[in-house]
């Protein structure tokens, strides 16, 4: 048995198998729904976060992990004779990060901290191959040279239907969402250097889950028999079954992986999101 424990945060999504798997502990930040304070996961589940993402007119808003729970729970696990290895959600988006680096620094131990640059699948996918090289029984220095060298190939690329959450949110102007919208226009997003970049766009919502697939056969190439693909979806679940089918019939990876795209992520993306990830 490993003694290294991997611990996460809700900026980044893990399929639930992986997590049950490894044994993997995930931080939640705070949703905050019209004053209303939820721990993402543990408060309100994806269902139920999802229904009142729908329900509210209002944009739901984050709360970083604190530093005072990153200095509880790593002395916990120090206490308890583990080498820590927390993987963070992406610095460039969040000041998370910094406050786990703060409470490492006021601890005696063995706390490792890997910024992942992520967001949803994107760390994910670094945190299950962390989890899988720990159960392996490699060391942690090992594990951290071979997550910097991982982190280079991780491709992910994101959808939403409707412009209103990032523009409400800050992401795009008003009259950017509003020609959009008129024009039906969706974006094709890419987490580029930790924070959301749009690579393109298309003219209306048929076109998304062709064009997710094209942008990262373009990345990665036509060869995908040796990829673990990943497919994330929010809250339409037959729009994310055919995602699913298309990958297999267009792709033909390795395996297909469903994910749900958690809160931290659709707070800003607005319920109908669909996202793709795998390793270069």
């Amino acid at each position: 048995m490993s003694n290294i424990k991997i611990i996460c945060d809700t900026m980044n999504d893990v399929p639930k198998n992986i997590m049950d798997n490894y044994d993997i502990e995930i931080l939640p930040a705070t949703i905050i729904f019209e004053g209303k304070e939820y721990k993402a996961g543990v408060d309100i589940d994806g269902d139920e976060f999802y229904k009142l993402l729908r329900s509210t007119q209002s944009i739901p808003s984050t709360s970083q992990v604190t530093y005072a729970t990153f200095k509880e729970i790593f002395e916990k696990y120090v206490s308890e004779g583990k080498k820590v290895l927390y993987l963070a959600g992406s610095s460039a988006a969040s000041g998370t990060y910094q406050s786990a680096m703060l409470a490492k620094s006021d601890i005696e131990g063995d706390v490792y901290i890997f910024d992942t640059y992520g967001l949803s699948i994107g760390g994910g996918l670094l945190i299950g191959e962390a989890a899988k090289l720990a159960s392996e029984g490699h060391d942690m220095d090992y594990i951290m040279s071979k997550l910097e060298e991982y982190k280079e190939k991780v491709q992910v690329y994101f959808s939403v239907d409707s412009l209103d959450y990032l523009q409400k949110g800050g992401r795009i102007s008003g009259t950017k969402a509003a020609i959009g919208t008129l024009l039906n226009i969706k974006p094709i997003l890419k987490i580029e250097d930790g924070l959301v970049k749009q690579k393109t766009q298309v003219r209306g919502s048929k076109k998304i889950i062709s064009t997710l697939i094209e942008q990262l056969r373009s990345e990665v190439g036509d060869n995908f028999s040796d990829k673990d693909v990943y497919v994330g979806y929010g809250d339409d679940i037959e729009e994310h079954k055919k995602f699913m089918e298309k990958v297999k019939e267009e792709l033909n990876p390795r395996n297909v992986y469903p994910f749900r795209i958690g809160a931290c992520v659709a707070c800003h993306s607005g319920p109908s999101v669909l996202g793709i990830g795998c390793f270069k």
